[in-house]
């Protein structure tokens, strides 16, 4: 595997059923939106006050989930130049210097049936997880947020693998295998690979 390889795809990728079914939750409230607007104007011959707002209300909300859409299918962690990006939210992204990364493990959450952290005795259901552990010289990094998609516990960067493509074990060797090749990489000087002297120092 090249390093341009672990830099041009996504190391742990999304549900895409999630971000699927979203889309198509989108998709009906745009056409009720229409509809709504088509009704209206078929049986009165005008728009009225109540179905203008229905009919906005159901766009702006159709426009929302489909942004939320859109970044559900992305990559939930990817290498963006020296930096390790996970995706915490829609509109959230953690920044992790490469160096800061040990390794990546599989875990498991406990969780009740509304979908919240309890003790394991109380659970409802587990749910897999890909743990991304982080140098203990690196532990201020540990800001302690939380989204829907991943948080910090314990120091910790939890991944919830509902929202990620299945935690199995060959999913954690290719993450491991990118990882360890990235920082295998040497910084690469700009002024070497172009041939280029004029600017360049020495």
């Amino acid at each position: 595997m090249t390093h341009l390889e672990t830099r041009n795809h996504d190391w742990l990728r999304a549900n895409l059923r999630l971000a699927g079914l979203l889309a198509v939750i989108a998709s009906f409230l745009f056409l009720s939106s229409l509809a709504v607007c088509g009704i209206a104007l078929w049986s009165s011959g005008g728009l009225s006050a109540v179905a203008f707002l229905c009919s906005a209300g159901l766009g702006i909300l159709s426009c929302i989930i489909g942004y939320v859409a859109f970044t559900a299918k992305q990559g939930r962690i990817f290498l963006e130049d020296s930096e390790l990006m996970v995706r915490i939210g829609p509109a959230s992204v953690e920044k992790l210097p490469l160096d800061a990364v040990e390794c990546f493990f599989l875990g498991s959450q406990s969780l009740d049936r509304s979908g919240d952290s309890v003790a394991s005795d109380e659970a409802a259901f587990r749910v897999g997880t890909l743990v991304v552990r982080v140098a203990e010289r690196y532990g201020h990094l540990a800001s302690g947020r939380r989204g829907p998609w991943a948080c910090w516990e314990d120091g910790y960067l939890v991944v919830d693998g509902r929202w990620s493509e299945p935690l199995v074990v060959e999913t954690l060797r290719r993450i491991n295998g990118r990882l360890a090749v990235a920082k295998r990489q040497p910084v690469i000087d700009p002024c070497m690979s172009s041939g280029a002297s004029e600017g360049c120092c020495g």
